[in-house]
C-alpha cells in the first residue's frame, strides 16, 4: 500500500537535478534516494541497519512517481540552461 510510503522532492545546489527521497511514513530518515544520472533514474538504497520490505504496490508507486518525476526534472534543468 502506497499509504505507507512518503516521497519528498529535494533541491540541492550541489546536484545538477533535484532528487527524490523515499521514506516509510513516520520515519525521519529515507531508505531510498532516486536521482538522475546521465539523464536516467538512479536508485540508491541506504543502509539503515534494518530490513526493508516492499510489496509490489509500494514498489509500483515508487517507480511510477520516479517515472513521472524524470521528464519534468530534465525539462526544468534544460530550460534553465537554455534560457
Amino acid at each position: 500500500m502506497e499509504n505507507n510510503i512518503r516521497i519528498e522532492k529535494v533541491g540541492d545546489i550541489n546536484s545538477e537535478y533535484p532528487y527524490l527521497e523515499v521514506f516509510f511514513k513516520g520515519d525521519v530518515s529515507p531508505f531510498l534516494e532516486i536521482s538522475i544520472y546521465n539523464k536516467e533514474l538512479l536508485f540508491k538504497i541506504y543502509n539503515s541497519g534494518k530490513n526493508i520490505s516492499l510489496n509490489s504496490r509500494e514498489w509500483g508507486y515508487i517507480q511510477q512517481t520516479a517515472n513521472d518525476f524524470l521528464p519534468g526534472a530534465l525539462k526544468d534543468e534544460d530550460d534553465y540552461f537554455n534560457w
